[in-house]
């Protein structure tokens, strides 16, 4: 077991155009997450956590990772969820991301809050942490967006 943040994204409305517009600006925002956290210190790259990569930012994936021992598990926001065949007539595909309180937890957190501001009930996002332990994070998006953030979980 390991600290881990849950997060289930709807299937039936991913063709309707705002939750497409939210992709892209969503995407644009976590770079933005992204940047100052880097000015703060701390360490991103891609998914895998690879020395000398870089977090990816396409029209298809957003995806990141703490770098080398800062890294654990991947966090992806594709612009297209695809279910798993096991999961197949479920309405939601069901993503998590374990950062085990790593550094790049904070730009974890403050990307699900900015999901669930572009999203709103097509995100359903939980966590092993309650809504204090994501201070790092909240405080860094405050720092990006210049507005308090907002407890994106759902029973907190």
């Amino acid at each position: 077991m390991g600290y881990t943040h849950y997060w289930y994204r709807g299937l039936g409305s991913q063709d309707q155009p705002h939750i497409k517009a939210s992709y892209g600006a969503l995407s644009l925002d976590i770079k933005r997450i992204c940047e100052t956290a880097a000015t703060m210190g701390i360490k991103l790259g891609n998914a895998h956590g690879e020395i000398g990569s870089k977090p990816k930012f396409t029209e298809s994936i957003t995806s990141l990772n703490g770098i080398g021992d800062e890294s654990h598990e991947s966090f992806v926001w594709p612009a297209k969820e695809e279910q798993v065949n096991y999961r197949k007539d479920e309405p939601s595909v069901f993503t998590f991301c374990k950062t085990a309180h790593k550094p790049y937890d904070a730009v974890v957190t403050a990307s699900l809050i900015r999901a669930k501001h572009y999203y709103g009930d097509e995100v359903d996002i939980s966590s092993d942490g309650n809504w204090s332990d994501w201070q790092t994070g909240r405080d860094l998006y405050q720092m990006v967006f210049n507005e308090p953030a907002t407890n994106p979980m759902s029973a907190d």
